[in-house]
């Protein structure tokens, strides 16, 4: 029987499964499956891609310069046989290669524990046993179930089914651009009509008027009469889910229709995503960490990681701490980076190892992975004409850069560009103005590995927040 037999009897059994029922066979099937699986073969970078980028960050000269990165993370391009169509792929194993690395009990539970990033056929084979496992079964019905040897591109949908089905919390958040949300219309009598969602609280369906989506509880809805109960607060804060056609301002409120087409076509959009990929970061970093970054903007930031508290933070950081103490002996000089006690107050060039998972952001026809983010105030005179015009500004005057892994980049053109120091920034960093899409999504893994009854809940696919 080969792999693609043993995966589709896996997924029958999955299919029935009931608590003691096939468990015997469940766990042999899923042994072989692990035992057939290949491993992806990708170059490496001497001394970590992480650290090398975050040595280059810290020799920028940036006013004010404030800069978050991801944990470890292997770059995996595209090859020959999958140009074109292989970027979702390779953004999942490049998030792979991070959670392997950095959490013992993700890593036990992704691909069964075997230990290494699959290839792209072992990824497809995944995929499918998730669809027939219940996770995500439009998106499997949509791309006819059928995965292996297929060129279809896939997306943060995918990725959160596949990556779900391991028991993973991917959750995905939605930016518009200032597109109206298709899934809500407007009756004959002017009031929003919030198709296909229904309340938590009564269960009406679908929500007509103002609906509260919980920032602490997933998928949790309110209609404006549950909204304004005391019970309610147990599940508070609340963000209001309205459309968004006209400009806002930082706390998401509709300012002046007037000008909704300038919104459009302005930057305020793309702003929020920037604040959002920063403030996930950052948040949940330890306070000595954060201290200097209180007044951003904190769009999305409540629900960024919602389960990494305290304890989650210091166990992303503790990991990264570690992984950095490593390497310092091995390489025998010390980076230039934020160093594990307290910044001074007055320090105007931080660079945060957050530990954090990297991003798989998603827009049409392409997607990468973002591994950091870095912001700045311009300095005046020659220093501020010669700033970063792909940058942004945003809350407090600060620009913005997303740092991203293409793979349609060369690993050899990356390792060149941070070995010569030279044609990095070119590769790495992206603004504002190069965000050319109207809509993009953003994937997150959450802290913890679902088990059990607890996965039901988690088969369906939507977006936990949408900008």
């Amino acid at each position: 029987m080969d792999m693609k037999e043993e995966v589709e009897e896996l997924c029958k059994l999955h299919r029935s499964f009931r608590p003691g029922q096939a468990a015997a066979e469940l766990a042999a099937l899923s042994k072989s499956i692990r035992s057939k699986q290949r491993k992806a073969h990708f170059q490496g970078i001497d001394g970590t891609l992480i650290a090398s980028l975050t040595h280059l960050l810290g020799e920028q000269q940036l006013g004010s310069y404030q800069a978050a990165v991801a944990g470890d993370v292997d770059h995996f391009q595209s090859e020959v046989k999958d140009t074109g169509w292989g970027c979702g792929w390779r953004n999942i194993q490049m998030v792979c290669s991070h959670l392997l690395r950095h959490d013992k009990e993700m890593a036990q539970a992704l691909f069964h524990g075997c230990g290494f990033v699959p290839d792209l056929l072992s990824l497809q084979a995944w995929l499918e046993c998730a669809w027939k496992g219940g996770f995500d079964t439009a998106g499997g019905d949509m791309l006819g179930n059928a995965a292996q040897h297929s060129d279809q591109w896939i997306g943060t949908t995918e990725c959160a089914a596949l990556l779900r089905f391991f028991g993973l919390k991917a959750q995905i958040i939605d930016f518009t651009g200032g597109l109206k949300n298709p899934n809500i219309q407007t009756n004959k009598d002017g009031e929003e009509v919030h198709m296909g969602v229904a309340c938590d609280g009564c269960g009406v369906c679908p929500i007509v008027g103002p609906r509260y989506n919980s920032q602490v509880v997933i998928n949790h809805d309110l209609c404006d009469q549950c909204h304004a109960l005391p019970d309610s607060d147990s599940v508070a804060p609340f963000r209001r889910v309205q459309n968004q056609s006209a400009p806002h301002s930082k706390s998401g409120v509709t300012t002046d229709p007037k000008l909704a087409d300038r919104n459009q076509q302005g930057t305020l959009p793309h702003l929020r995503l920037m604040e959002w990929v920063w403030n996930y970061f950052v948040d949940s970093s330890t306070e000595s960490d954060t201290q200097h970054d209180k007044s951003s903007t904190r769009a999305g930031a409540v629900h960024a990681q919602p389960s990494k508290q305290d304890s989650g933070s210091s166990h992303w950081r503790g990991q990264e701490e570690d992984q950095s103490r490593k390497q310092q002996r091995t390489d025998g000089h010390k980076q230039q980076t934020a160093p594990s006690s307290s910044p001074s107050p007055s320090s105007r060039h931080v660079i945060i190892k957050t530990g954090k998972p990297p991003l798989y952001f998603q827009h049409e026809g392409h997607s990468r992975t973002i591994i950091g983010i870095e912001r700045y105030k311009p300095t005046q005179g020659r220093a501020k004409r010669q700033a970063d015009s792909n940058a942004t500004s945003g809350n407090e005057g600060y620009l913005y850069n997303l740092l991203l892994l293409d793979p349609s980049h060369k690993t050899k053109d990356l390792v060149a560009a941070l070995k010569s120091g030279r044609g990095w920034q070119k590769l790495f960093k992206q603004g504002i103005s190069d965000l050319k899409s109207q809509q993009y999504q953003l994937l997150y893994v959450d802290d913890g590995v679902l088990h059990g009854p607890e996965l039901e809940d988690w088969k369906v696919l939507k977006a936990t927040e949408t900008y």
